[in-house]
């Protein structure tokens, strides 16, 4: 008893010494990389306010009374919760290295919320936009004011989420599911709207990563897993690379079908919503944004790491950071793959196939009609790769998923989505990127990426080309065409030289 009292007052200096430089401007500016709260004249809102009429009729149910209870919740109640997805109980008696977790978390997952209200216009919240009365009134004095937009409730719910799928990894689809629903609950209370959730889970996975960025957090997020697996009694065996050298196989991965809601019915709010967006798509086509959705069209590695390079700082390749190449084709699958079980589970139609109208980039309508929709690949695989990066350069976490975002809605642009599979799909890729932090091979990867991009893994992992010994290289590994016209260090014969 007195090693493990000893060692969770370790774990709390720790979290202490090492996360205390995770202030204000460490946070992700949610004004940077996500749009604000819809206009009151777009389609989007007509979304909102039917998703509050619906969470109005659910007030005397089940979910209103859990919804009441989500209600700006302590760390306390998260643990409750999460236990009943997980089957142990989670507790500051039961499980204090959890706990202690949820309770630092929650501190910046409240950060995250007040910075975001301040880098987006006043969203008035529906009980105050309709002046009626919310599932709790006696409260509504304390809320009036402050703006909605993004829902607290959500974020910590999809914030937990993602920390505890990586410290319970035998029950991720339990735990994503849970976590979905606080976001769902915080409409019916009618303090949010469904535009305010869909946000604060997108920031939540941003959170996620600048938490990962301190070493107190992941010292503690290890003793978590490590008390996880005493009181479960299971023993996580992280994989070996796959034959196609993933990380993990479909089937290894979170199943979207489990923490996922079903895709819009056809005569839904969102369904609605979906439709205006396509339309809206079309128009943006003949532009720049347009053409540069129809380029994103491509979703080979090389493009991709193309893509978020001006957003990274620096050259993503092959050649420029090899280690960081390998890392990529590592996972390159993966979050397309985490959706083909919902893909194939509902079958989607695509919007050019079930409104009979051409797409943007026809060459691939043949090769993509007959697969499902619902979630997007290209939007998962989009904004994982852009979390993953940020969490090696949390400096360009913005910019990285705001070109994540872009490259998301590209799909629906082009006509190959709809807007809920795409909102869907960057869900998915929050989820699989949880799941790569159980990875073994993945970690070690991690850390070595790290040091080619620190330049503390050697000249080697820097040279373009071996066979010309006589080729000048940049310290960054890019080819010289002929000799440096300034003096400085530089790479040939796989040497540094000075010139």
């Amino acid at each position: 008893m007195y090693k493990e009292t000893m060692r969770f007052i370790y774990s709390l200096v720790i979290a202490a010494f090492c996360c205390g430089n995770l202030h204000a401007q460490a946070i992700p500016d949610a004004g940077r990389f996500l749009p604000g709260p819809p206009a009151e004249t777009s389609v989007d809102y007509i979304k909102d306010y039917l998703q509050y009429a619906w969470g109005k009729t659910m007030r005397s149910t089940e979910l209103g009374t859990q919804a009441k209870n989500d209600f700006n919740a302590k760390a306390p109640y998260y643990l409750n919760a999460f236990s009943q997805a997980i089957g142990v109980t989670l507790s500051n008696t039961e499980t204090p290295y959890i706990a202690e977790l949820f309770e630092y978390c929650m501190e910046y997952g409240n950060k995250s919320i007040k910075q975001a209200k301040s880098s987006f216009s006043y969203f008035r919240r529906p009980y105050v936009r309709f002046d009626e009365e919310s599932l709790i009134p006696d409260q509504q004095g304390d809320y009036t004011y402050e703006s909605s937009f993004p829902s607290r409730e959500a974020l910590m719910g999809w914030m937990y989420a993602l920390l505890l799928s990586e410290i319970c990894p035998d029950k991720q689809d339990n735990i994503l599911s849970c976590g979905y629903q606080f976001g769902q609950a915080s409409v019916v209370t009618g303090y949010h709207w469904d535009s305010d959730v869909l946000a604060a889970r997108l920031l939540a996975s941003a959170l996620v990563v600048r938490l990962h960025d301190h070493t107190g957090v992941n010292a503690m997020i290890n003793s978590a897993k490590a008390e996880y697996a005493k009181v479960s009694g299971v023993t996580y065996v992280s994989p070996s690379l796959t034959e196609e050298n993933q990380y993990y196989s479909n089937d290894q991965l979170p199943d979207a079908v489990n923490y996922l809601p079903a895709p819009p019915d056809t005569v839904s709010a969102f369904a609605a919503t979906d439709l205006n967006k396509f339309i809206e798509g079309k128009n943006i086509r003949p532009t720049d944004e347009g053409q540069t959705a129809i380029d994103d069209v491509n979703n080979d590695l090389d493009y991709l790491l193309q893509i978020f390079s001006s957003a990274f700082g620096r050259t993503l390749s092959s050649t420029t950071t090899p280690e960081l190449y390998k890392l990529c084709e590592n996972m390159y699958y993966l979050g397309d793959g985490a959706t083909r079980s919902c893909k194939n589970y509902y079958m989607r139609p695509r919007p050019y196939k079930q409104l009979n109208e051409a797409t943007a980039y026809p060459p691939a309508e043949n090769i993509e009609k007959n697969i499902g929709a619902y979630p997007s690949g290209h939007a998962s695989t989009g904004w994982l790769y852009a979390l993953v990066l940020a969490e090696l350069n949390p400096d360009a976490e913005e910019d990285l998923l705001a070109r994540a975002y872009q490259y998301g809605q590209g799909r629906v642009i082009t006509g190959y989505h709809w807007q809920s599979d795409v909102d869907a799909g960057r869900l998915v890729g929050s989820a699989v990127y949880a799941r790569l932090h159980n990875s073994e091979e993945f970690l070690k990867q991690f850390e070595i990426v790290k040091k080619e991009l620190d330049g503390t893994l050697g000249v080697r992992s820097v040279t373009a080309d071996q066979a010309d010994d006589a080729a000048v290289y940049t310290i960054g590994g890019v080819r010289m065409l002929g000799e440096p016209s300034q003096k400085g260090v530089y790479i040939q014969d796989n040497k540094k030289v000075l010139r």
